[in-house]
């Protein structure tokens, strides 16, 4: 049986607020606006890039919505630049994806953009263990839509008709993007939300269990996928 395992990024492998945060001061000054407090930004680095720009530079586009392509160029060539000053992955994260990666495909699953995903990856010295990465700007849509599973898929050579996938996040439209394809669920207790918001199959309280809970959940019968989500 084939399988294959995918993964959130932020909050789940590493955590990267403060880069994130850090990227919207120097993007903010840069444009010559004034300084927003790391509270008033920290809640928007975990809500997908879209509402990241539109939320901490609002006084911005305000003026001009053609802005945002203006602000998205800055801030991504910004952090990818920076992209691991201070993001460093969860204690335990990398032996465990060593383990992971012997038990079938895996791939990242993020809203971060592909380029700076993969060059994160890189920076902390973990892409070799992926097959695919999927960023929020790889399909037309972003998560909670199964479109990323099913771009994940094409990429790994995976057939979910022949085989079972697991997804492992941090928040609730990582399970529900899990369940609506298919995949069995597991939930990161170390992540950015406190709780699941969805139903997962399993909760992960830290990262070493990663690979035994994944062999339990594909040892689970199978869901079928949900062809019209």
């Amino acid at each position: 049986m084939s399988r294959m395992i995918c993964l959130d990024l932020d909050g789940t492998l590493e955590d990267s607020r403060s880069d994130m945060t850090a990227a919207v001061h120097r993007v903010r000054a840069g444009l010559g606006l004034p300084p927003r407090s790391n509270e008033a930004v920290l809640p928007w680095v975990n809500k997908g890039m879209e509402s990241l720009y539109r939320a901490c530079f609002d006084d911005y586009l305000q003026a001009d919505e053609g802005r945002l392509a203006e602000v998205r160029s800055r801030y991504e060539a910004d952090y990818f630049d920076n992209v691991a000053v201070e993001t460093r992955l969860y204690p335990g994260m990398a032996r465990a994806l060593k383990h992971l990666s012997g038990i079938g495909p895996l791939a990242v699953v993020t809203n971060k953009p592909e380029r700076i995903s993969r060059r994160l990856l890189d920076v902390l010295e973990v892409g070799q263990y992926f097959s695919a990465v999927i960023g929020g700007d790889t399909c037309a849509v972003g998560k909670p839509d199964p479109l990323l599973l099913k771009e994940a898929a094409v990429r790994c050579g995976f057939d979910p008709a022949a085989g079972r996938a697991a997804m492992i996040g941090d928040t609730a439209a990582d399970i529900q993007m899990g369940r609506t394809y298919g995949a069995a669920t597991i939930w990161c207790a170390w992540g950015y939300s406190d709780q699941p918001g969805e139903q997962p199959d399993c909760i992960a309280p830290a990262p070493e269990v990663l690979p035994g809970l994944v062999e339990t959940v594909l040892s689970f019968p199978p869901r079928p996928v949900r062809r019209n989500g």
